[in-house]
C-alpha cells in the first residue's frame, strides 16, 4: 500500500488549496516544498474578488481578514494618451466582506501553508526538495526527496501532484510538452514615496508597453508594488530590456511627476510565466498539474492566484474520486482537465482575445466610454484587463473596435 494517497509537490496557494480540500475527505496527504516558509514570490500581489471567494471556501475568511493588507474597492485605467477613469470592482461572492486586496504574497502563502500543516491527515515537510520521480510502467507513484544534510528519503503514493510553479520539475520529468508561444514576461519592484495613491489600484498603459500593461498596488507598508507585464511574442520583436522599459513607463508624463522623490526598495525582478491555454496538457499516468505549473495565468492581466484556487478545488475532487475508484492511471484522472476547462477555459480564451484591443486608439475609446457610462463602467473594466466572458455584447464591441483600429 502507497504511503500516501497524494504526494504535493510546491506548497503555494495551488499546492496547499490542493492539500487542504484533498485533506478535508479525509485522504492522506504529503505536502513539500524546496523552500522554507514564510518565502516571498515575484507578483503583484493583488488578490481579486474571484480569490477571495475561494478563501471563503477553503473557510479561511477570518484568517485571510486579519493578515496586514489594503482593501481595494476601485481600479482606476490610464490611457496611453492621459484619459483616465476609476470604477469600482465587482464582488463575485456576496458575502464575502471584502472585495479585493492587496496583500504581500509572503503572508498569503504562509496562512494557506499553516492552515494545511493544521489538518491532522496532512503531512507537511519544507526544506524538501524533490530529486526525482519514481515512476513504475509508465506512471508516476513516488518521489525522492533531499531533506537536506545529504537525507535522501523516498515517498510512494496513489497521485502525484505538480504544484511546483512556471519552471514544474514534475511535468519536466513526466516529459509534458512546452507552450512557447503562451508565456508572458514581467518585471516587478518596490518603490517608497509614490505621489498620489489613493488606497486603490492602478492600471496603465504605455504606449511602448502595450499589449502589455503597467500597474501600482499600494501595500500598507507604506511601499508600492509596481510592474510591468507583456505577452512574450510581443517582447520578442525588439527584445528591450524590462527593466528600462519600465523605467520609462514611470518617467512618461502621466508618472513623472508622481515618481519624482520615489525610491526604489530592492532590485527589478523579472521572471517568465506561462498563460492558460485550453490546449494544453495537464495530467497524466499517476499525476496532475495545478495553478503556475498548468500554466493558469491568465493571459490579459497575468493574474494567477483565482486559477490556482480552483485547479486546486477541482484536482483535489478527481484524485479522491480515482483514488476510491482504484485507478489513478490516466484515464482515470482524465475528468480533470475537462472540468478545469469547462470551468475557466472560456475566460481564457477570451482574455487572450482581448489582447486584441491593446491598442493606443482602442484603450482610449473603452476608457472615454466608462467616463460617460458609468452604469457600463464594471463592464468595460473587465473587458480592459480581460476578465470579461463571452457574450453577444462583447462580440459586437470587438467587431465594432478592430474595424476602427484598421
Amino acid at each position: 500500500m502507497p504511503d500516501f494517497d497524494a504526494i504535493i509537490i510546491g506548497a503555494g496557494p495551488a499546492g496547499s488549496g490542493t492539500a487542504l480540500y484533498a485533506g478535508r475527505t479525509g485522504s492522506r496527504i504529503l505536502l513539500i516544498d524546496a523552500r522554507p516558509f514564510p518565502r516571498d514570490k515575484v507578483c503583484s500581489d493583488s488578490l481579486s474578488s474571484a480569490v477571495i471567494a475561494s478563501i471563503r471556501d477553503l473557510g479561511l475568511e477570518d484568517r485571510l481578514l486579519a493578515l496586514d493588507h489594503v482593501p481595494v474597492r476601485e481600479i482606476s485605467f490610464y490611457a496611453p494618451d492621459g484619459a483616465s477613469v476609476t470604477v469600482p470592482v465587482l464582488k463575485i461572492d456576496s458575502q464575502a466582506r471584502a472585495t479585493g486586496m492587496i496583500c504581500r504574497r509572503v503572508l498569503f502563502d504562509e496562512m494557506l501553508f499553516q492552515a494545511a500543516r493544521e489538518m491532522e491527515n496532512v503531512t507537511v515537510m519544507d526544506w524538501c526538495r524533490a530529486t526525482d520521480i519514481i515512476v513504475q510502467n509508465g506512471r508516476a507513484c513516488g518521489v525522492t526527496v533531499d531533506r537536506g544534510g545529504g537525507r535522501m528519503e523516498s515517498f510512494t503514493a496513489h497521485v502525484l501532484v505538480g504544484a511546483d510553479g512556471a519552471n514544474s520539475f514534475v511535468a519536466r520529468r513526466m516529459h509534458m510538452p512546452h507552450y512557447q508561444e503562451y508565456r508572458i514576461i514581467a518585471a516587478q519592484a518596490y518603490y517608497r514615496q509614490v505621489i498620489g495613491l489613493r488606497g486603490h489600484m492602478e492600471v496603465h498603459f504605455p504606449e511602448r508597453a502595450l499589449p502589455g500593461y503597467l500597474w501600482l498596488h499600494p501595500t500598507r507598508t507604506s511601499q508600492t508594488n509596481v510592474g510591468l507585464a507583456l505577452p512574450l511574442e510581443a517582447w520578442k520583436d525588439k527584445r528591450p530590456r524590462l527593466e528600462e522599459v519600465l523605467d520609462q513607463a514611470l518617467a512618461s508624463p502621466t508618472l513623472k511627476e508622481r515618481f519624482a522623490f520615489a525610491e526604489q526598495m530592492g532590485k527589478t525582478q523579472v521572471r517568465i510565466l506561462p498563460v492558460g491555454n485550453t490546449l494544453r496538457e495537464i495530467h497524466g499516468e499517476g499525476f496532475l498539474l495545478v495553478g503556475d505549473a498548468a500554466g493558469l495565468a491568465t493571459p490579459c492581466s497575468t493574474e494567477g492566484v483565482a486559477n490556482a484556487l480552483i485547479s486546486a478545488r477541482i484536482a483535489a475532487e478527481v484524485l479522491v474520486q480515482a483514488c476510491r475508484a482504484g485507478n489513478t492511471s490516466a484515464d482515470g484522472l482524465v475528468s480533470y482537465p475537462g472540468l478545469l476547462w469547462r470551468e475557466i477555459g472560456d475566460a481564457l480564451q477570451m482574455s487572450r482575445r482581448l489582447l486584441t484591443l491593446r491598442t493606443p486608439k482602442a484603450i482610449g475609446s473603452l476608457i472615454r466610454s466608462a467616463s460617460r457610462r458609468p452604469h457600463n463602467a464594471g463592464w468595460i473594466s473587465g473587458v480592459l484587463i480581460g476578465s470579461a466572458l463571452p457574450s453577444d455584447e462583447l462580440n459586437d464591441l470587438l467587431s465594432y473596435l478592430n474595424f476602427f483600429n484598421r
